[in-house]
């Protein structure tokens, strides 16, 4: 038997295994570095809803639905001013919580004092106002959060309750 001739080709193929065998080696035997639990996650809670129920105070009837006043036409805005007037919405489904009621969502992401003067025509005017206290956590990706307290409408007599993670404020007219 005849041995075959030397072939440079061949040993080149070999060359070239074995350097991708020491790349591989070399990577997988890298340490990692440590993985940060908070990577990836979004630490964003639902913002906080209001809903505002308007009671005339003579025959006790929801103002907002005897009258038929358009949710376009109520002006809601905040103080201090930060950008655009907010956007509300009558719930008119009957099975609802807030059946009847306004409903907007209130800025509840950093702390302060905040206003919102609503404007209802044919209604009238009423104030909303509530402080947002930041309180420390015990969860290292989010070490603090922003808790809506001392909620109250500033001009007219009110009842507050909540409906799930919503706020509903009955006010009397």
């Amino acid at each position: 038997m005849r041995r075959p001739a030397y072939s440079p080709t061949r040993q080149f193929y070999y060359l070239a295994l074995l350097l991708l065998g020491a790349v591989s080696f070399g990577e997988g035997c890298q340490k990692s570095s440590a993985s940060n639990p908070c990577e990836g996650l979004l630490n964003e809670g639902t913002p906080t809803q209001v809903g505002l129920v308007f009671v005339d105070g003579r025959t006790g009837a929801n103002v907002l639905l005897s009258k038929d006043i358009d949710a376009a036409t109520i002006s809601i805005n905040r103080e201090p001013a930060g950008g655009a007037a907010e956007q509300g919405m009558i719930v008119k489904a009957a099975d609802s919580p807030l059946y009847g009621s306004l409903t907007f969502t209130i800025a509840d992401t950093k702390k302060g004092a905040y206003k919102y003067t609503i404007n209802i025509p044919q209604a009238g005017t009423t104030t909303l106002s509530y402080t947002n206290q930041e309180v420390k956590s015990d969860n290292v990706c989010k070490p603090y959060y922003i808790n809506v307290t001392d909620p109250t409408i500033e001009d007219r007599p009110f009842t507050i309750s909540r409906a799930n993670s919503r706020l509903v404020f009955t006010i009397t007219l």
